[in-house]
């Protein structure tokens, strides 16, 4: 090697000249320095030697570039809006060889003319694409096609993605849509197709805006009420994201029902109802006017809790609303008409200074005359105390339950003070109960006497049967009890008749044989036994009706005031 470069080197400074074939230089040692001295050094006599340029062309024969050209060609890649492009999409070989397809696996495409997805209109890009071989050589394609589609574009666009669905827009129940002097009508049974679109997967078709009206989809239907029945237009389903399994959205209208108002009367003191023509105008002012509730809701109408005073002729009356019916709150799906009903009591004037009705006041405390001398009815409490037998023995009976002196005790005058003596002596014999059902109180009426009491456990309606405490039942229907601890009986005695409850089952037994079936199975309720009024009260004679029929009963429900009343006298 040294030997090469010392003649290279003489022939240069001294012009000297050998012929090449006089070095003996080894095999292994010819190299890239051997090709630089031969084109320095030898001139250009055409001796068979390669000039400069001539090993230049010969590099270039042997790129990829020089290989592949006239194999590719540009091709048109659709891709939606915002969508990355991957612009290797953009080339396609002629001819499918191996060679050829390991070169492109390598190759680096880019766009020359920097065009975007960017949200706007559908447009077709044309371009110059460069492909960059592993080698660094190049080729540059012209005319290639880039189609920018947008997320929600027309059905019958045969350019959208292949993954572009389908989607459907239906008109539904109670809405139309007008167009261009056409009028469309929805259908609930059977949904009406009004148009369709190709839609990018994942797109939110509620929020979308069109390119054409700057609106979204739902929008630019613009859905609406048949007429005025119907309301508040909406889309199903409320997820607007376009997918395999959402892809079909209906325009719907909320149907709306007409609540109308009635108010009519009814006299508690004559038991008669008034029209509607004869009530206060007071009353008359309160009416509600007519309302329209969508599908579904729920409605309950006002109530009136203030009192309307009337002066007709010498008479006074007192109004008060007693409620709706049908009552509220009621889940709406039809057209609805509710009844109000406004209940008048007669004001009766204090006709009797001696009797003053506060009871608040002092004086009014005091014990009558006819009771000052009168024994204590403790008979209720002597049974608990002295009688030790099992069968006397109530579940949880307090023994001072009926203690008058637990009670609140005040005087009302009351019409049957103004009848015959005969008459106000029979009343005297026997109490009348009244029974307000929501708060389980109840008053006794007694030679013109009210005694307030509470019942341990509230009444309560089953199977459309009043349900009293058995011992508040016994006393008001005025019959005597007894309890049979070992066979859980209940025996209520009167005169000749006695009638025996088990009360695990549903059945009254009669002392003559005769075996009653119970509406209601006896209730347990915090220890006490809770008992049907009508089917024990009928067993020993005593009628029960309500307030509006038209006849007196002993015992008679007033549904308006939701209160019971127990009269033996009648």
């Amino acid at each position: 090697m040294k030997k090469v470069v010392a003649t290279t080197m003489a022939t240069l400074l001294f012009g000297l000249s050998f012929p090449v074939n006089t070095f003996a230089l080894p095999d292994n040692e010819v190299s890239a320095n051997s090709q630089v001295l031969a084109k320095v050094s030898l001139p250009n006599s055409g001796d068979g030697s390669q000039s400069g340029a001539d090993v230049d062309n010969k590099a270039k024969e042997d790129t990829i570039a020089k290989k592949i050209e006239g194999k590719l060609e540009a091709k048109d890649i659709t891709v939606w809006e915002e969508d990355k492009v991957n612009w290797k999409d953009g080339i396609k070989l002629k001819e499918q060889k191996d060679e050829f397809q390991n070169y492109l696996k390598d190759a680096v495409v880019t766009d020359l003319d920097n065009r975007n997805t960017s949200a706007g209109s559908e447009k077709n890009w044309k371009g110059r694409l460069k492909v960059k071989f592993s080698d660094n050589s190049e080729v540059i394609l012209n005319d290639q096609n880039l189609l920018v589609i947008n997320k929600v574009t027309s059905s019958d666009n045969i350019n959208a993605p292949k993954d572009a669905i389908k989607t459907n827009f239906f008109l539904g129940e109670g809405v139309k849509v007008s167009l261009d002097k056409e009028e469309k009508i929805g259908n609930k049974e059977n949904p009406v197709p009004y148009r369709t679109y190709k839609v990018k997967p994942g797109t939110d078709v509620s929020e979308y805006k069109l390119l054409a009206t700057k609106k979204n989809i739902f929008d630019t239907i613009s859905a609406k009420p048949i007429n005025d029945n119907y309301t508040d237009v909406k889309w199903q389903p409320k997820n607007g994201k376009v997918g395999e399994d959402n892809k079909s959205f209906t325009a719907t209208a909320s149907k709306l029902f007409t609540m109308t108002f009635k108010f009519v009367g009814y006299d508690r003191n004559s038991k008669t109802d008034i029209s509607s023509d004869k009530l206060p105008k007071a009353i008359k002012d309160k009416l509600p006017q007519e309302q329209k509730i969508k599908e579904g809701e729920s409605f309950n109408p006002d109530k009136f809790e203030d009192t309307i005073n009337e002066n007709s002729g010498e008479n006074k009356y007192e109004w008060k609303f007693n409620g709706w019916n049908p009552t509220g709150p009621l889940s709406i799906n039809e057209n609805k008409n509710f009844e109000g009903t406004w209940t008048r009591s007669k004001v009766e004037e204090n006709s009797n200074p001696e009797v003053k009705p506060d009871p608040g006041k002092e004086e009014d405390k005091k014990e009558s005359p006819e009771n000052k001398n009168k024994p204590k009815d403790n008979s209720k409490v002597e049974d608990n105390k002295n009688n030790n037998k099992s069968n006397n023995t109530f579940p949880r009976i307090k023994a001072n339950e009926n203690k008058s002196s637990s009670n609140k005790i005040y005087t009302r005058t009351t019409k049957k003070e103004s009848k015959t003596e005969s008459k106000k002596e029979t009343f005297s014999k026997t109490a009348k109960y009244t029974l307000t059902l929501n708060s389980g109180e109840y008053e006794v009426l007694i030679n013109g006497q009210v005694i307030k009491r509470q019942m341990d456990v509230k009444p309560l309606i089953k199977n459309d049967r009043l349900m009293l405490p058995l011992r508040s039942l016994a006393e008001m229907i005025g019959t005597k009890v007894e309890w049979d601890q070992e066979t859980r009986t209940a025996i209520f005695t009167n005169k000749d008749m006695v009638a025996k409850i088990q009360i695990d089952g549903n059945e009254i037994v009669l002392s003559n044989g005769k075996v009653i079936k119970m509406d209601s199975k006896p209730l347990n309720i915090k220890g006490r036994i809770l008992l049907p009024v009508s089917n024990v009260a009928n067993v020993f004679g005593l009628t029960n009706g309500n307030t509006k029929d038209g006849v007196d009963h002993n015992i008679e429900w007033d549904g308006d005031t939701k209160t019971v009343e127990i009269n033996l006298n009648k």
